[in-house]
């Protein structure tokens, strides 16, 4: 992986930290452009609600020095059908605790933070779910990120019909607040280059790091499969014949792996996915389900498309790459829908409303192939319709 790289949470707090080097805090923070979350384009309202969920089974974390269950953030979307007597939800759901721990580990100054909690979403807390049946939608955040990272893709998702389930990776997210006001940072750690990662101290650390994070994902879809159950509002829409996955990066790497191993899960997208964790025995091994990736054009010197090419091979279902120029890492995440400032510190040139749009076109009608038995999925339309993309099929 490249050295320039940087996760989205650190980043996003960075580029409100180039403001402490003039004036005033507490003036600065009123005037930063942070932009809202895009509107959604579907035809329901979208509803969100938060919980935690602990599995019993398992240890907190892979290293044997941190003990007690594995306890998960969760946060869902939703269709919903009105917004009566509910509240609009934050984009960053306890923002003060989360703002002070911030504040403490990046040095941002709080006002700054206070600002970054103003950014709005298109969800609302604890609204009915609307009557239908609706596929569940996995999603899987990116190395040292945070479950919220692709709120623009998960909420497009519900508006159009979906259940999207993300969650914090306990210890590999880059902080997650369990308890209502427990905070744990960080302790996971990945290769800045092909030479390190394939040193075998490291190969053990990712692989351990990546059966947590794909254990994860199974017993989320365990633990949501009974909590809905047990609600009635939920077990009369939710479709758990019909799972798909999506990640970030790391969280792409997870979503595959997943889909490896649960049988449950039918169709895999990745976001700009770094692929060579992925042990040679799966990458030889036919995953026999549909798969798309959506990325950057390329990794540099590092070997992480070559290793997806020869995986989309391998793969007895189709397989897509869509290449997206002018764009790098982070424009997969919500990361440079804020502010055009993040070109600075990882963004491409390319124009947030362009890489959303991609993003969101090609994974709603993705997953409506596959999980909905809507139209064949059209991979050509995409070099028409966006002079940016390419198309590749494997």
């Amino acid at each position: 992986m490249e050295k320039k790289r940087k996760q989205f949470f650190k980043i996003i707090f960075y580029v409100l930290f180039i403001f402490v080097f003039s004036s005033c805090a507490t003036v600065m923070y009123k005037t930063i452009p942070l932009k809202n979350i895009a509107r959604t384009e579907g035809d329901y309202f979208v509803g969100t609600q938060n919980f935690q969920v602990i599995d019993s089974s398992r240890a907190m974390w892979f290293t044997d020095n941190i003990e007690g269950p594995r306890k998960l953030s969760v946060k869902i979307w939703y269709p919903v059908e009105n917004t009566y007597s509910f509240s609009k939800a934050p984009y960053l759901n306890q923002h003060k605790i989360i703002g002070n721990a911030i504040s403490k580990l990046f040095g941002v100054p709080e006002p700054l933070m206070n600002r970054a909690g103003g950014v709005r979403c298109n969800s609302w807390l604890n609204a009915v779910p609307a009557k239908g049946k609706y596929p569940i939608v996995i999603y899987s955040h990116g190395h040292q990120s945070i479950k919220i990272a692709n709120t623009s893709q998960s909420e497009e998702l519900a508006s159009n019909g979906y259940i999207v389930i993300a969650f914090d990776h306990t210890y590999d997210a880059a902080l997650t607040v369990i308890d209502d006001d427990d905070i744990i940072y960080t302790r996971s750690k990945l290769p800045q280059s092909d030479e390190e990662a394939a040193s075998e101290k490291m190969i053990r650390r990712v692989k351990s790091q990546l059966e947590t994070r794909t254990a994860d994902v199974s017993f989320i879809i365990d633990e949501i499969k009974l909590k809905f159950s047990n609600d009635k509002s939920f077990s009369d829409i939710a479709d758990f014949d019909n799972i798909g996955i999506f990640g970030h990066s790391f969280g792409g790497c997870t979503a595959i792996k997943s889909a490896y191993n649960d049988k449950r899960i039918d169709a895999v997208l990745g976001l700009d996915t770094y692929f060579l964790p992925l042990s040679r025995e799966l990458i030889k091994k036919d995953l026999n389900k549909p798969f798309v990736h959506i990325g950057q054009v390329s990794w540099g010197n590092s070997n992480n498309y070559n290793v997806m090419e020869e995986f989309g091979q391998n793969n007895g279902k189709a397989s897509y790459h869509f290449s997206v120029e002018e764009s790098k890492h982070n424009d997969y995440t919500d990361f440079s829908q804020f502010t055009k400032l993040t070109r600075k510190f990882g963004s491409g040139k390319i124009s947030p409303k362009i890489i959303r749009n991609v993003m969101n076109n090609i994974m709603l009608e993705f997953f409506n192939a596959t999980l909905k038995g809507g139209e064949d999925f059209d991979a050509d339309s995409y070099e028409v319709n966006y002079k940016s993309v390419k198309t590749y099929i494997h």
